[in-house]
């Protein structure tokens, strides 16, 4: 029977999205050669800035997955007297351990100077005006300390489109490390969350495999599938727009994968007995081994969420899409292929639920360890058994006697995995 319920009322569950994650994940490429170089060069210079004892540690639980923690907790940077005010969503990079970029800043006083520190404020509500000149009196969160880049002529006149770095980073308030893939040559790490790595793992993509990414954009995923293979299972990346194939197509070429074909395609649409496999989509049926759904969803897992906007009017309508996704996926998978879906978000309706509706909907379905599992197990009493909620996984702040989680793996963005594999084809 399928149940829903609605979570997301939880003062733990909450709190715990308020917060950034404690870690931040690249993906290696297995392509290229990888060395830690760099990143300790960039730590160590960092480390001097921040007059710090050590620097943070950080290690491959995986070839294609570096792990780097937090600056120690006595690094401690003593506030100021100058507030930069940005929006919720450039306040949610800077705790990722992101510079301030300038389409982001709302308000900077008129009394500052080029490299003077600053403190940087996130707007809570959304209602602080942009060019703002004096001290923000609305609900603001504090987010880190930099040092100014850019001045307010760049950001504000009148015609100025602005870009580039306008805050640059000193620390976060999270401690996470200022980093991104820039310290390495284009295409060599990937920042990923870790439970979008995980998903590649489950999916575990071989040599000469036909797989479909049904909703592949930005192209995360299906390069690392890619890279799995060594850059030899046979790729279909499919996205509804040519802008978001673009994307695909430029991760592809910048991480020097080769194996994968992409398509502008509406993937609820794309399968058809009548088509012809060897013109891209739509597919005839029992097509591919392996299929990703990785679906379209409300996003309610992403940390720090500091400005939920989301209706309930919007959550509902997330299921339909993902329904007509599972039904062409189920369609083009091969009897004995493995399906992963996948959401970056908590709600129970998209993932729970989603999968006891797939197990209801498609007797041909059989759920399966979603294997490694490394995530907690599914919520109980949402349509589950515990049989099948330690096949699932969900990234959370839970930690389930039915599987506990180390510290690593729930100290990440919200997320759901669960895997199937086609017994028949009459699914219907």
């Amino acid at each position: 029977m399928y149940i829903c319920n609605n979570n997301m009322d939880s003062p733990q569950l909450q709190a715990w999205l308020a917060e950034a994650p404690k870690y931040t994940i690249f993906r290696v490429n297995k392509l290229m050669q990888f060395n830690d170089t760099k990143i300790k060069s960039v730590l160590e210079q960092q480390r001097r800035e921040l007059n710090c004892q050590s620097t943070p540690a950080y290690y491959l639980i995986k070839p294609d997955c570096l792990i780097v923690e937090q600056w120690p907790e006595n690094v401690v940077i003593k506030k100021g007297n100058i507030e930069v005010v940005v929006d919720s969503m450039c306040a949610a990079a800077v705790l990722r351990g992101a510079h301030v970029y300038a389409p982001g800043v709302l308000g900077l006083p008129t009394n500052c100077s080029l490299n003077e520190r600053v403190d940087i404020y996130g707007d809570l509500d959304g209602h602080c005006k942009r060019g703002l000149k004096v001290e923000y009196k609305g609900r603001k969160i504090y987010v880190g300390t930099g040092y100014i880049r850019m001045l307010r002529y760049q950001l504000f006149d009148d015609g100025v489109q602005p870009n580039g770095i306008a805050i640059e980073t000193l620390l976060p308030a999270s401690r996470l490390p200022v980093i991104n893939e820039s310290m390495y040559p284009k295409g060599h790490l990937v920042l990923q969350n870790l439970p979008s790595i995980i998903t590649g793992w489950v999916v575990n993509a071989q040599p000469n495999e036909h797989i479909l990414d049904m909703c592949a954009s930005p192209g995360n995923k299906t390069t690392h599938l890619a890279e799995m293979s060594n850059n030899q299972a046979h790729i279909t990346a499919i996205d509804k727009t040519d802008k978001k194939v673009i994307k695909i197509r430029q991760s592809c070429e910048t991480q020097g994968v080769t194996c994968v074909h992409t398509f502008a395609f509406d993937s609820t649409k794309c399968h058809s007995d009548e088509a012809n496999n060897e013109k891209g989509p739509p597919y005839k049926s029992n097509t591919f081994d392996k299929v990703l759904l990785d679906a379209p969803c409300s996003g309610l897992g992403q940390r720090p969420l500091l400005n939920n906007k989301m209706t309930a009017k919007m959550l509902q309508s997330y299921k339909f899409v993902q329904r007509k996704l599972f039904d062409s996926a189920v369609k083009v998978l091969k009897v004995g292929g493995k399906l992963v879906y996948s959401t970056c978000t908590v709600t129970v309706e998209e993932n729970e639920g989603m999968v006891s509706w797939v197990l209801d909907k498609y007797p041909c379905m059989e759920l399966i360890p979603a294997a490694p599992l490394h995530g907690g197990p599914g919520q109980p009493n949402v349509g589950l058994n515990d049989q099948q909620r330690v096949m699932v996984q969900r990234f959370g702040p839970d930690n389930d006697p039915l599987r506990p989680v180390e510290d690593l793996y729930r100290n990440t963005i919200g997320f759901f995995i669960a895997a199937f594999t086609k017994n028949n084809e009459h699914c219907t």
